[in-house]
């Protein structure tokens, strides 16, 4: 049995410049997240508790593009 290919949700579109979604499970989670982070920022009365939940947020959403694109293929270094 060998490893499966499985579908990238983020890596670098041929069309468009840079890095960004690449499938529909791409840009939900692209989506929720900015709507996590709006929703966050008209709940939260506080400015320190908003920064807090803004950063686990982005931490969550920073390792879900990094497992579910090729940014992981080569880690760690000389593998």
């Amino acid at each position: 049995m060998g490893e499966q290919e499985r579908t990238r949700w983020f890596g670098k579109s041929e069309g468009g410049i840079g890095f960004g979604p690449l499938t529909w499970q791409g840009r939900a989670a692209t989506f929720l997240y900015v709507f996590l982070v709006i929703v966050a920022v008209i709940i939260y009365s506080a400015l320190s508790l908003t920064f807090l939940v803004i950063g686990l947020y982005t931490v969550a959403f920073v390792l879900l593009v990094a497992f579910t694109s090729d940014l992981m293929d080569h880690w760690p270094p000389g593998q």
